[in-house]
């Protein structure tokens, strides 16, 4: 979807983001800094039906936080009840985790959605952890509400109630979905794909839900993009979480590699996803492909040199400390960053990373020229670093 730039935009309160998968790749757009920047489209208050529908669940089912639960059995101890809307007929289905609103039919991807999703909820708070005794990120206080909807008519029908005015910004997405206020609304586009989408929005509804300072865009998307490998087989109990795993991305990586096309680091820590919207679709899904590999740098890169401060730094947005991080490194930066501004990304990279931004760029770009190495497709597709 392009946004018209000619749009007046006015600061709201709250997050928003949006993404669509066209083609081989996920597109995620975001409107997001320590707020959302809404476009004379901010949605007219309306029943939440997720909250409603919270009120009376079972109270035999274990509420957040669900640590010790293992997500393999959230299908066997969910439980179901009818939930429709405009004439459209759907269950919700409450789980340790999510209220999951469905008008999927019944099949694999139905049965899917309670373990996916609980098992992905325990894959953000965990994806970064260094050691697999280590602290897991904050749980959600309570259950996240998300909507998959088994064809878009029924995806429009719902945002055009639930957001009114609002709709129109997102009715252009052609494949995918958004997330509002920590509420992920997407519609079924073949299963691997939508559990693709769930997982990026899963994410994006994680934050929203659990934050105190939003991540700047950069890292929030490129941590969306890093959550979607996973393998599911049918002889799976669960998804397994590769995040290596992900040929869409690294198609696109390798393609834009071997024709001179990548986007320079500057560029990609500094501008929103809507300006890459404006040179092209390819252009968008070669900014998504390169954040994703930018957070596997972080995590693997010189050694993995950078992990300890990326779990700082999403530690620090749990916390709400981002910005007095920047400030106690560089006391002018830390004015700047507190609104999150196009300079944040030298001041996060600074501050978290690696005061030596020339040695920091010429790293990751000497990372992914290993990445695309190659040869390396297979491990790609095995879920293994191509850089071991």
């Amino acid at each position: 979807m392009i946004l018209d730039p000619k749009q007046r935009c006015e600061h709201r309160t709250g997050w928003i983001t949006f993404a669509a998968p066209v083609g081989v790749g996920l597109l995620a757009f975001v409107l997001a800094g320590v707020g959302f920047t809404g476009c004379d489209a901010d949605p007219e208050p309306v029943p939440r039906p997720a909250a409603r529908a919270g009120i009376d669940v079972d109270d035999t089912i274990p509420a957040l936080p669900a640590q010790e639960a293992d997500p393999s059995t959230f299908e066997e101890v969910s439980t179901s009840e009818p939930w429709s809307f405009g004439g459209y007929e759907g269950e919700l289905v409450t789980t340790p985790t999510h209220l999951l609103h469905l008008t999927l039919p019944e099949g694999r991807l139905r049965q899917a959605m309670p373990v996916f999703t609980g098992t992905a909820l325990l894959h953000y708070r965990t994806m970064l952890s260094p050691e697999a005794d280590s602290e897991p990120l904050d749980a959600p206080t309570e259950r996240m509400s998300t909507f998959v909807f088994g064809t878009r008519p029924e995806w429009a029908a719902w945002t055009k109630w639930r957001l009114r005015r609002g709709a129109n910004l997102y009715l252009g997405i052609e494949r995918g979905g958004y997330t509002i206020d920590a509420e992920s609304v997407i519609w079924d586009i073949g299963r691997y794909d939508t559990l693709c989408m769930l997982a990026h929005e899963g994410w994006h509804q994680y934050t929203q839900s659990v934050f105190r300072h939003p991540l700047p865009a950069f890292l929030e998307e490129g941590l969306a993009a890093y959550a979607e490998g996973h393998r599911f087989r049918r002889s799976d109990a669960a998804p397994i979480f590769m995040p290596w795993r992900n040929l869409e991305r690294y198609g696109q990586l390798r393609s834009s590699r071997y024709r001179n096309r990548l986007i320079d680091l500057d560029d990609l820590i500094a501008r929103p996803p809507q300006y890459f919207v404006a040179g092209s679709e390819r252009g968008l899904l070669t900014y998504y492909a390169q954040l994703w590999v930018l957070v596997h740098y972080l995590v693997e890169g010189r050694e993995g040199r950078y992990r300890d401060g990326l779990v700082k730094l999403v530690g620090d947005a749990v916390d709400g400390h981002i910005t007095s991080s920047i400030y106690d490194a560089d006391r002018r930066a830390g004015i700047l960053g507190r609104t999150l501004g196009p300079n944040t990304g030298r001041d996060i990279i600074a501050t978290y990373f690696d005061e030596d931004y020339a040695a920091f760029k010429a790293g990751y770009e000497a990372f992914i020229d290993r990445v695309v190495a190659s040869g390396n497709g297979t491990r790609i597709w095995q879920g293994r670093s191509p850089i071991e």
